[in-house]
């Protein structure tokens, strides 16, 4: 009988795995993972520095000789609550404090060994007055690409790191 997966969410997703990095940057630090329209809704309740990984529109499947390697367009967030009347230069400390979370997260995922290396130049967008809530800081979009992908030499589609219903066998 074949091997199937108890539940794909909870496995090896490129979300997962943006996710375990996150964690790994400490607990002053929240992690969310939605549409921007869910991300309206939902930073009401956040009251710390956060990355949100957006849903990716679309992205790539790289398929080779053993496995295939996801490559979303990924949207990733930083973003800070605020005040509502904030002065330009508050706004602006929140902008670089959101800058270097973003280089700790790119520090943090290119160390991961999950993702090819992010190098280069890396435009941002600063994120203020998007959204209802009022926060601030900025958002990239770079180009994952996972290292390790969906193994494809056997008779099922899996990852290194699913959990399998049967212990594997």
């Amino acid at each position: 009988m074949g091997t199937t997966l108890k539940n794909i969410a909870e496995h090896g997703t490129v979300e997962k795995k943006i996710h375990k990095i996150v964690d790994s940057m400490g607990a002053d630090v929240a992690y969310q993972f939605m549409n921007w329209a869910q991300a309206n809704v939902e930073l009401d309740r956040v009251d710390k520095p956060s990355v949100i990984y957006i849903l990716p529109p679309a992205g790539e499947l790289d398929f080779g000789w053993a496995q295939v390697k996801d490559r979303p367009d990924a949207q990733i967030a930083f973003v800070a609550p605020t005040d509502f009347d904030f002065d330009g230069e508050e706004n602006d400390d929140i902008i670089e404090q959101m800058k270097r979370l973003c280089i700790r997260f790119v520090k943090t995922l290119n160390e991961s060994g999950l993702f090819e290396q992010i190098e280069g130049k890396q435009p941002y967008r600063v994120l203020y007055d998007y959204l209802d809530r009022n926060v601030t800081g900025i958002v990239i979009e770079p180009k994952l690409k996972e290292e390790e992908g969906i193994l494809i030499c056997g008779d099922s589609e899996l990852r290194t790191e699913d959990v399998l219903e049967n212990g594997g066998d």
